[in-house]
Order: structure tokens, then C-alpha cells, then sequence
């Protein structure tokens, strides 16, 4: 019989695309209930390596970042008045030490005396060596250098010595999994494999970190495929026993650094939880999927009160060609009340539901039908590039038929001009209940006017209201930008990616 597995996590870098990589730890730690014997990270990894060695759950790291501001680790450098393009970074260490760190709870003395196995990667740049430090010595400084990208952050002195980030020797380091007695190691990784070259100096920094990178993970999987294959063969390999590979990839939507709302961060973390949940089914690995929301900012939990909600009126007509009135047309209107009673559970939720009433008029279906009950799914993301807003109504007509009133609004990137027609048309399809069967079908439309009757009918409820729209619009808008004014940015694995963990 063989020895049971002994699994590493590879927390690989990425800056806060490493927030992806905390909603993949709440599925394969918490749903999926994967024991990991040991860790390793590096760069960005390494803040959730922190607070895994500390004790989090997969959640609690998740909600860490659900509850990250990314304005916290802003602290420019005043020395940039002086020094300009010479001065030793943009940004001090000071926004990380006293906000992040402490934001994300981190303890210290837990981590140093944690019972869990991990290796925090780092660079001494003064003796040009890499050097994965162990919980037992980790301290603030250690963790600020695993963090230290240059140019970015200041340097960390630690005694006489120079740190900096590891990123340029590693941003996941397999080989000390495996020397940590790992036989199977669950990889996060959130470095772009695009391929796409984009011109200017900060796109050319990353792309040159994303270039050593991916290569060092490719020869890291080509070391152990070659050693895997000699121990196959009755030969010795370069480790001392097999050693598989459970690699989790994405084009994460989120720049390295360059990030400034925190709805952008929740939504990679929920984008982890589904891409886990979506990779966990397609490998056979059974999950509970239960229910996430987000944490306040000090970690405690929702604060006690009515949630922050938004509710709105959105009104839109058009034409249906009904089956029974071959080839005529009906006018259709639909007059919709729209309420979100918790915006922050609303953006937290990949589906964002909100609830739906009103009433639908359509001289065809029986005049003026109170909407029974209604949906409506804001934005949701098919992919990057491709996001869909769905209604489902129920109503029943004047012959007494129940009927269900699909309709969908496709925002995609097409052409940058199509923005308006994307977000304003909405196709619709009318469905008798009793069969299923499509009973009409046609295109309805908001007009500018009822854009601007739509805006002024916006209200916020319970605590902070005003908070509550702000949030909901800089989220709504924020999705459009995402789509229209950036390249698409997640595609199929390259062909090198795409056998690993098979």
C-alpha cells in the first residue's frame, strides 16, 4: 500500500492578484477540506502564507482580503521631491507595516511558534542570496522584504545586510516544497501567461517580472516531469520520490500593484472561490459551496444594524412578435423597482441578485401584469471581457397562464462604441410556465431620458446610505471600465500549463 500524500501549497506571487489566490484557500482549505502538511511563498504570496502559518482558515484569509483597502499600502516617498527619477523608490514600507500588516491581523509571535510548516521566500541582496526563511524565524522585517519589490518599495535593512523581494529568483518555490517532504503540491498561480507585450515603463517591468517568472515555472515542472519519469524507470531522479503537480492558473483582473478600489479586490477573491469550486468538480473533489460574505474592515464581522442598500426604478419598452399574433407586433413595456437591502453582500456575490417588482404592460399578454416575482443578476462576468445582466420575471397573464419574462443585456467588448447599446438593450424572450414553451420573443431598450429618470430615482437605506450608492456605482462602473477600457485578459492555459495536474 502506498504512503498517503503529503501536500505542500505553493503560494506563488503576484502582488494583490494574490487575492484570487485567497478565495482558491477558502475552497480547497475550507470546502474542500484539503490537508496541507506544509507551504511555501513568495512575493505577494507570502502575506497569505503569514496568515495561514498563524492559524486563518481558508475563509479568514479570504475575508482579509474581502476587507483590504488598497489605498492602505500607499505611503509615497517624499524623497521623489528631491532625488526624482534617482530616488530609491516610489513608495516607503510605512502604509505595509502600519496598515496592511496589522490590517490582515498578522501576530508575530503565532507565526513564529505556529505547529504548521512554511518557508517565506526572500533575497539577500547583499550576499546574492536566496533565502527562504522558516516560521520559526520570521519577523516583520523578513516579511516586509518577501514584499519589497524594488523600485516600488524601499529595500530592508536587516542588520548589515540588504533584502528585497525574491520575485527575481523565484515566485514559487517547488523545490523547497518538495525539500519540505511534499509528494503533491496545490500551486496558486496568478502570474499573467498571456504573452502580449504592452509598450511603457511600468508595463515592461512587469512583463520582465512575468518572463522569469513563468520560466522558472516551466523549468521547475520540467525538473520534476524528468525526475518523475527517471524514478519510473528505476532510475534515480533529481528528488527522492515521485512528486505530482495540482496547478490552478488564472488571468487574474487586477493590476500587480497599480489597484485603487476595493470592490476590484473583492471581486478577484470571489473570482478564486468560483474558478476553485469550478476546478475542485472538473478533478472529482467534493466541496460544501457554502456562502461567503464579506468581513467589516476590522475583521469582527457585518457591524450590527440594517445593512446599506440601494433600490432604484428603471423603466424600459420595446416590441414582442407573440405567437399568436403572427406577424404583428405588441408594444411591450416593463416598469421595474429594483432593491438591493445589502450592497456589500450584493458585491460579494458572483450572481450579484437584486430583487425585482413593478409591473409589465403589454396589450398582447393581458395589459398591466404585476410582476408575481422577479430577479435581476447585475454584471455578472462569463468572462473577462464578456459580463451579462439578467432578469427573470413572473407574471400571469390575462388568460391566467403563468408566465416567465426572460431577458439578458450582453456587455461585452466589442467595439468601444457599443458600450450604451450593450448596457440599454435588453433581449427578451416570454415563456408559458405550464411547458416551457416560448410564446414571444422581442428587444426592449432604455432611452436616455429614462437613464436620466433611472439615475434621479436612485436611493440609498439603512446605515450610511450615501456610502451604499457610492459603493454600488463605483462597483457598476468600475465593471463597465473593466470591459471597455482594458485589453481582455484571461484566455485558455498555454499549451505548457495545460497538461499540469492531469
Amino acid at each position: 500500500m502506498s504512503a498517503p500524500a503529503r501536500r505542500a501549497l505553493v503560494l506563488a506571487g503576484g502582488g494583490i492578484k494574490v487575492a484570487y489566490q485567497a478565495g482558491v484557500l477558502q475552497v480547497w482549505l475550507d470546502e474542500a477540506g484539503i490537508d496541507m502538511h506544509a507551504a511555501t511563498g513568495a512575493s505577494g504570496g507570502t502575506l497569505n502564507l503569514a496568515m495561514w502559518s498563524q492559524g486563518y482558515t481558508g475563509k479568514q484569509i479570504a475575508d482579509a482580503w474581502r476587507a483590504y483597502r488598497p489605498l492602505d499600502a500607499a505611503s509615497l516617498n517624499p524623497r521623489m521631491l528631491l532625488h526624482g527619477p534617482f530616488c530609491p523608490s516610489m513608495m516607503t514600507q510605512r502604509g505595509l507595516r502600519k496598515r496592511v500588516f496589522p490590517g490582515f491581523g498578522l501576530n508575530w509571535h503565532a507565526i513564529r511558534h505556529s505547529t504548521r510548516q512554511a518557508s517565506f521566500d526572500t533575497y539577500n541582496f547583499t550576499a546574492h542570496e536566496h533565502r527562504p526563511v522558516p516560521a520559526a524565524e520570521m519577523t516583520e522585517d523578513l516579511l516586509a522584504s518577501a514584499v519589497a519589490l524594488p523600485w516600488w518599495f524601499d529595500p530592508v535593512r536587516i542588520g548589515s545586510e540588504t533584502y528585497i523581494d525574491a520575485v527575481f529568483a523565484t515566485d514559487a518555490n517547488l523545490d523547497e516544497a518538495i525539500r519540505l517532504g511534499a509528494t503533491e503540491l496545490w500551486v496558486v498561480w496568478t502570474v499573467s501567461t498571456r504573452g502580449i507585450w504592452r509598450g511603457g515603463f511600468v508595463n515592461g517591468y512587469f512583463q520582465m517580472i512575468e518572463a522569469m517568472a513563468n520560466a522558472g515555472l516551466r523549468a521547475a515542472l520540467r525538473r520534476i516531469e524528468d525526475s518523475n519519469a527517471a524514478i519510473a524507470a528505476g532510475r534515480k531522479g533529481q528528488y527522492p520520490h515521485p512528486v505530482t503537480v495540482r496547478l490552478l492558473a488564472a488571468e487574474v483582473p487586477l493590476h500587480y500593484l497599480v489597484v485603487l478600489r476595493r470592490s476590484q479586490v473583492r471581486r478577484a477573491v470571489e473570482l478564486g472561490v468560483r474558478d476553485a469550486r469550478k476546478w475542485c468538480a472538473a478533478h472529482g473533489i467534493p466541496v460544501t459551496g457554502t456562502a461567503t460574505a464579506p468581513r467589516n474592515g476590522n475583521g469582527s464581522g457585518p457591524p450590527p444594524g440594517k445593512p446599506a442598500g440601494i433600490s432604484f426604478h428603471e423603466r424600459m419598452s420595446g416590441q414582442l412578435r407573440v405567437a399568436d399574433l403572427p406577424p404583428e407586433k405588441s408594444p411591450i413595456e416593463l416598469r421595474l423597482d429594483v432593491t438591493i437591502t445589502d450592497v456589500d453582500r450584493f458585491m460579494a456575490d458572483p450572481a450579484h441578485p437584486a430583487h425585482v417588482g413593478g409591473d409589465v404592460t403589454c396589450p398582447a399578454l393581458g395589459e398591466r401584469l404585476p410582476i408575481r416575482s422577479g430577479t435581476v443578476n447585475l454584471l455578472v462576468e462569463k468572462a473577462v471581457g464578456d459580463l451579462r445582466m439578467s432578469y427573470d420575471l413572473t407574471v400571469t397573464d390575462g388568460r391566467g397562464r403563468t408566465l416567465r419574462i426572460l431577458g439578458t443585456k450582453l456587455v461585452h467588448r466589442d467595439t468601444r462604441l457599443d458600450l450604451w447599446r450593450d448596457t440599454t438593450t435588453l433581449y427578451t424572450t416570454v415563456h408559458d410556465l405550464a411547458d416551457d414553451t416560448e410564446i414571444a420573443a422581442g428587444v426592449l431598450r432604455l432611452s436616455p431620458a429614462g437613464l436620466l429618470r433611472q439615475l434621479a430615482t436612485m436611493r440609498g437605506s439603512g446605515r450610511r446610505p450615501v456610502g451604499a450608492l457610492v459603493r454600488f456605482l463605483s462597483f457598476f462602473l468600475g465593471r463597465l471600465a473593466d470591459t471597455y477600457l482594458t485589453s481582455p485578459a484571461r484566455r485558455a492555459l498555454p499549451v505548457w500549463l495545460r497538461h499540469v495536474g492531469k
